[in-house]
């Protein structure tokens, strides 16, 4: 196990496999300034920054480290608040949450520093890209950063993840605001580091990365690796973001004996437009994180890529993969309404061979799927709209960030002169598992486009759904709601017409 933690390559071969970036940091390398709040990627005081390499050189983003493991930084580079001083001065986040009077108790922080200091990077770069001749190598030390203020929609993006419970945003977010006023130099720590010092070995994926006692961890870097894997470990745990497992092992202190990490298999992480005409398909992989598809499928699927603003927070963002969250099977997940919506088909590899399944067949029960031992979700095949075809799709949950839906709703429709030529509507959070309702469609289907037909169509959603209550939301509630969704489709499709 390698990476640069603030400046300096880090080995270890005696690490738990089990070990999450949280625990790892501060048991082993004395990171106390990474702190645990909730243990379950909700609060974001355990922030820290993970830098990739790309063809743009070093990217960083956040992640919450208490349910990251720490196999998911092999090779990478990972900053903490400490190491974002340089000589003596600190960051633009940190100065200016100072003078802003931005902490309270300080608990939180750490985690707003670390939230604060990548949306600094992030915009840093796109300055720097964006300045002819000016790269991080040779602009002036002491010019100040040029680059504009950040919207408050940007700035409470990058910190909808971070808890402050002294209720001290307003001066959080003025340092945010005032973070260009400080020299550039003081970031330098963060990116100055040169790519060509990673030296990760081109390790077997087929022997364990990580093992300890009866537990080990694999890094496949091919599928090919991955099918070796899961023949002979077929009951093997399959860790992409680990946005959900992440909570087994932090919060119910659970143990895999087997645990094989995707995240390095390239070809998982692929998108392609199958053909460029209106019929054609978007290829993703189930691999692919929420933020790598928020641009993808911005351009054909604009209400798909809106939804995934309302995912988590930008670090859970980040962490969280498509697939993960379909094969985890939640009813309350939210990309699965939508996959049904659209009549996608998943596409299966394992042990078994490759082969397709319409999304509305893969989910068999509560948090059971038609995946086999042996097998896992390679790509998701979206058909793309045509355009007499629109899609939309509602998250209602009691907050607006982070949080998780009291109704996940998704409504595909073909429209032709007024009337409605095909509908498929599709709820989480009202059954078991996601599900159509086929009743509301067929009420839909042939009728014109008018809000009479709508409200009619709205009567038939008991028929249905039988919700249960919950401490999201009444069975009532519930219908109530996909009625009045039901009825939003209409507005909105009104106003887009």
């Amino acid at each position: 196990m390698r990476f640069n933690l603030n400046g300096r390559w880090v080995e270890d071969a005696q690490a738990d496999p089990q070990s999450t970036i949280l625990r790892y940091l501060r048991t082993q390398m004395a990171q106390v300034d990474v702190k645990e709040g909730c243990a379950g990627g909700d609060c974001g005081a355990c922030t820290v920054m993970v830098g990739q390499v790309t063809e743009q050189g070093l990217q960083y983003h956040t992640v919450n480290a208490c349910i990251a493991l720490l196999a998911s930084v092999h090779g990478a580079y990972v900053i903490t608040p400490q190491g974002l001083a340089s000589d003596g001065e600190l960051h633009p986040a940190q100065q200016a949450l100072i003078d802003h009077h931005g902490s309270q108790c300080g608990y939180c922080t750490p985690g707003f520093v670390m939230s604060m200091a990548a949306l600094y990077q992030q915009q840093f770069s796109q300055a720097d890209s964006d300045a002819a001749g000016q790269t991080v190598s040779n602009r002036p030390a002491d010019r100040l950063n040029a680059w504009p203020v950040p919207e408050d929609e940007a700035i409470h993006a990058a910190i909808s993840g971070n808890l402050c419970r002294c209720t001290g945003y307003r001066p959080i977010i003025d340092a945010a605001r005032a973070m260009g006023e400080y020299p550039a130099k003081n970031a330098d720590a963060v990116v100055s580091f040169d790519p060509k010092e990673i030296n990760v070995s081109q390790e077997n994926g087929l022997q364990p990365l990580l093992k300890k006692q009866q537990r080990q961890l694999f890094l496949p870097a091919t599928e090919e690796q991955l099918k070796a894997l899961l023949q002979q470990y077929p009951q093997a745990t399959l860790w992409a973001g680990g946005t959900d497992l992440g909570l087994e092992i932090s919060q119910r202190f659970s143990q895999f004996d087997t645990v094989i990490c995707l995240h390095q298999i390239d070809s998982l992480q692929h998108w392609q437009h199958q053909s460029d005409e209106p019929s054609g398909q978007l290829v993703l992989g189930a691999g692919m994180t929420y933020t790598q598809l928020e641009p993808v499928l911005a351009k054909d699927f604009p209400s798909f890529a809106e939804l995934l603003h309302r995912i988590g927070s930008r670090q859970i963002r980040n962490l969280g993969t498509l697939g993960g969250n379909i094969a985890n099977a939640s009813p309350i997940g939210d990309t699965p309404p939508v996959l049904l919506a659209l009549g996608a088909q998943l596409e299966i590899d394992g042990i078994h061979g490759r082969h397709q399944i319409a999304a509305q067949d893969f989910f068999t029960g509560y948090k059971q799927t038609r995946l086999r031992t042996g097998e896992y979700l390679r790509a998701v095949i979206l058909p793309k709209l045509s355009p007499s075809q629109t899609l939309h799709c509602f998250k209602v949950s009691k907050r607006y960030d982070d949080d998780i839906s009291a109704v996940m709703y998704a409504a595909w429709l073909e429209i032709d002169d007024q009337q409605i030529i095909q509908a498929r509507i599709a709820c989480g959070g009202m059954a078991a598992t996601p599900l159509r309702a086929y009743t509301v469609e067929q009420a839909l289907t042939g009728q014109p486009w008018c809000e009479a037909t709508v409200l009619a169509a709205a009567q038939q959603v008991e028929q249905d759904y039988q919700p249960i209550d919950d401490v999201r939301a009444s069975q009532g509630y519930r219908l109530q709601l996909v009625r009045n969704l039901l009825l939003k489709t209409w507005a909105q499709q009104e106003v887009v017409a």
